[in-house]
């Protein structure tokens, strides 16, 4: 599934929105910059997509060169926002500016995460937009692996080697109803499922019992030689008798090596294994786990085969 969109501020003036009605998919909306700066022209761009029926995103310009600045501005954004239903991300925007050219990768790394998770606490989608050189240099931390981002990468196909989910790939683009250049992009995410689904960016999820359901299915354990049930559940700071009640298991005494052992999502942990279901990619999956794709790749090479396009339902991948 590949969408169609553009990313619009006050730079492209006023635009025509009967004309760019049929030619995108989606918009990025710049809503401000700084701390704390509204672009002057969001009002008019949000209601505008609004009109003609086309799902948009918020973006904020960091000038953030510390943690206590990027919670103003995620404090401004999340006041800005708070009124409006965005079906795709809301993002913080991390680039080259006069006030930002001198810090360093690791402060960068925080300012992201502050704003990310202030804003992802309060319920939205976030993602982190930046050129392919500040991701590779500056942003690479896995820190931020638990992140959707969105690649500015100005080429014929990306180079970038983690899961992204909406990739820039011209700042010259041509749209009718705008004049002028305008950024280009291509969203790899169906974002207003998802964001409807888990009833995020001021939705009700109108689907929780399912949404829930997915999620408990999805963590697993591969019991390995010289584990024990008790042991198991110990470490994911549960009772072996939870576990052996949720896997159907009659005698918590008896389990064998390879066996797959299921542990209610609602746990706080990491997985050691996802089974995989229909419709996943293994990018989407190194994404939500936040894990480099190539690494999950070479795990479990000898389960996929040598097209890492191409995985199957059932196959149970090491993360």
């Amino acid at each position: 599934m590949e969408k169609k969109g553009i990313d619009i501020s006050h730079h492209q003036g006023d635009i025509d929105f009967d004309k760019l009605k049929g030619n995108i998919d989606f918009a990025m909306v710049r809503t401000s910059y700084g701390a704390f700066y509204e672009d002057r022209k969001y009002k008019q761009n949000i209601s505008g997509l609004e009109k003609i029926g086309v799902p948009y995103g918020l973006y904020h310009f960091s000038y953030a060169t510390s943690v206590d600045a990027a919670k103003k501005e995620a404090e401004g954004f999340l006041n800005l926002i708070k009124n409006y239903k965005p079906l795709y991300p809301v993002v913080i925007d991390i680039e080259y500016s006069d006030r930002t050219a001198n810090v360093r990768g690791d402060t960068l790394e925080q300012i992201a995460d502050t704003f990310c998770k202030m804003v992802q606490d309060k319920g939205y989608y976030v993602m982190i937009y930046a050129n392919l050189d500040y991701f590779k240099n500056k942003l690479d931390g896995e820190g931020l692996n638990k992140y959707d981002k969105w690649l500015a990468e100005w080429k014929s196909k990306p180079t970038y080697n983690k899961p992204f989910g909406i990739w820039q790939y011209s700042s010259k683009g041509s749209v009718p109803g705008i004049n002028g250049n305008v950024d280009l992009n291509i969203a790899y995410k169906d974002y207003p499922t998802i964001i409807r689904g888990k009833g995020l960016n001021n939705y009700v999820n109108s689907n929780k019992e399912e949404t829930e359901s997915e999620t408990i299915s999805e963590i697993n354990y591969v019991v390995r030689k010289g584990d024990t049930l008790s042991g198991i559940a110990s470490k994911y700071k549960t009772t072996y008798q939870k576990l052996a009640s949720y896997n159907k298991i009659s005698n918590p005494n008896k389990i064998y090596t390879g066996q797959i052992i299921k542990i209610p999502g609602n746990l706080d942990i990491n997985p050691t294994t996802y089974v995989v279901k229909k419709g996943d990619t293994l990018s989407e999956i190194a994404l939500k786990y936040g894990v480099n794709l190539k690494s999950l790749y070479e795990k479990n090479k000898s389960v996929i085969g040598k097209n890492p396009d191409i995985i199957k339902p059932g196959q149970v991948l090491v993360i």
